[in-house]
């Protein structure tokens, strides 16, 4: 089963070049469990292989990775998990969520796509080559900030920087994670997902936290909190902007407990 098939060569070309791949593996040798593993490495190792090349001739560099990245995580995840979960759940939640936010750099990217999708792989190198100013694998990739995927929140050193408060990354992706992340994966008593947030109101909930947050870390008045809004998710077709201002208002004047409640009601 080797890389010299032309098919197999076109095939990892095809991923690299637009993050897409046959699900069966077609071109690759053997049955579909064997073509799958075969073709599943031979993607990540040519991946792997880009990026790393791509990002030694970078005209940027990445900051490391801070040695108290979670206790950073915590402080920043802390009032939007207190605010949506009161009481003995908000600590387990904040203690989960904050080992499940990810930090990429060059140096931990091959190790850390092992355990996501392709898709999300590819992603993860746009994000890092973004980052970097190096080229990203398409023309046509989206600009992505960070990403929530396989039960993570991947994020690049700089959403870490204590004087940030905007974008706030680690929010929204976080906020991703409440409605990917299930009560018994962090330790809370009974089953479901955290938040039962359906998939047309995830990105307008994770821009309405991100949005809150910031907002709070500013002490922002009216005037800061609007330019808040208009910025979060521009050009974001998935954002319902009218619902995300009001949203945000409410929250500031009545809490969290008024985006919990949208967010789930949408069912």
């Amino acid at each position: 089963m080797g890389m010299s098939q032309p098919g197999v060569s076109e095939a990892v070309e095809r991923f690299l070049n637009t993050g897409e791949h046959d699900s069966h593996f077609s071109d690759f040798e053997g049955d579909i469990v064997a073509r799958r593993r075969v073709g599943t490495a031979a993607m990540r190792d040519t991946l792997r292989k880009v990026v790393a090349w791509r990002a030694k001739r970078a005209p940027l560099s990445s900051a490391a990775i801070p040695e108290d990245a979670e206790a950073r995580v915590e402080r920043r995840l802390a009032a939007l998990v207190s605010g949506l979960f009161p009481g003995a759940d908000g600590a387990l939640v904040l203690a989960g969520l904050a080992t499940r936010v990810v930090v990429v750099t060059p140096r931990t990217f091959g190790p850390l796509i092992e355990g996501v999708s392709l898709e999300a792989a590819w992603d993860l190198a746009n994000l890092l080559l973004d980052e970097l100013g190096a080229p990203p694998l398409s023309d046509d990739t989206p600009t992505l900030e960070g990403l929530c995927a396989g039960g993570r929140a991947w994020v690049l050193p700089r959403a870490l920087n204590e004087g940030a408060t905007y974008p706030e990354i680690v929010v929204h992706e976080g906020a991703h994670l409440l409605h990917t992340l299930t009560r018994d994966e962090l330790g809370l008593p009974g089953s479901g997902h955290l938040l039962r947030v359906p998939p047309r109101r995830r990105e307008t909930f994770a821009y309405a936290c991100e949005v809150w947050a910031a907002a709070r870390m500013e002490s922002a008045d009216t005037l800061r909190l609007h330019e808040l809004v208009a910025t979060a998710g521009m050009g974001d077709s998935r954002v319902d902007r009218p619902a995300l201002g009001m949203l945000t208002e409410r929250a500031r004047l009545g809490g969290l407990e008024v985006l919990r409640v949208w967010a789930e009601s949408g069912h």
